[in-house]
């Protein structure tokens, strides 16, 4: 197969002549924008603010459950949301957080790199977390009704 090239419009030389300016331009932008280059004298220094791995562990932590939970509200009822929620409170999130970030520095992790790792397959399960769940919640089948001590006899009375 033989592709027919046509030639440039005769504006293509100007447009490519701009082209340098808006380079140097936007050279220009990102050095300013460069933090590792030394600070102009007297300009303020804005300090890197570094986390702990158990912070940025209990950070990600909070960012899970406020992704998942709507997502769950939509396959369990309000009781059951309000027992997860007891899970999920900060001070178990934090307790999970100082136990999972000593394991990862352990084995010379960081929540980046387990992030760079495993996000694909997190993405994946996310995708398709919510019609699962949906789809869950309408093909099980309703429980029967707990029977309290002495209901289910004819009459009130008790059955031997």
């Amino acid at each position: 197969m033989v592709m027919k090239t046509e030639p440039a419009p005769a504006s293509a030389p100007a447009a490519s002549a701009a082209a340098p300016d808006d380079l140097e331009k936007l050279a220009r932008e990102a050095d300013l924008l460069d933090t590792s280059a030394p600070a102009a004298p007297g300009a303020a220094v804005q300090p890197e603010v570094v986390l702990s791995t158990e912070e940025e562990l209990f950070g990600t932590l909070q960012a899970v459950r406020e992704m998942t939970f709507p997502m769950l509200a939509v396959a369990v009822g309000a009781r059951r949301m309000d027992e997860l929620a007891e899970v999920w409170r900060d001070q178990v999130l934090e307790k999970a957080a100082s136990a999972g970030a000593r394991v990862l520095e352990l084995h010379g992790m960081s929540v980046g790199s387990m992030m760079g790792r495993y996000a694909p397959y997190v993405m994946l399960v996310a995708a398709l977390a919510p019609p699962v769940l949906a789809t869950k919640k309408i093909l099980t089948p309703p429980k029967a009704p707990e029977k309290k001590p002495g209901e289910g006899a004819p009459n009130g009375s008790a059955s031997q």
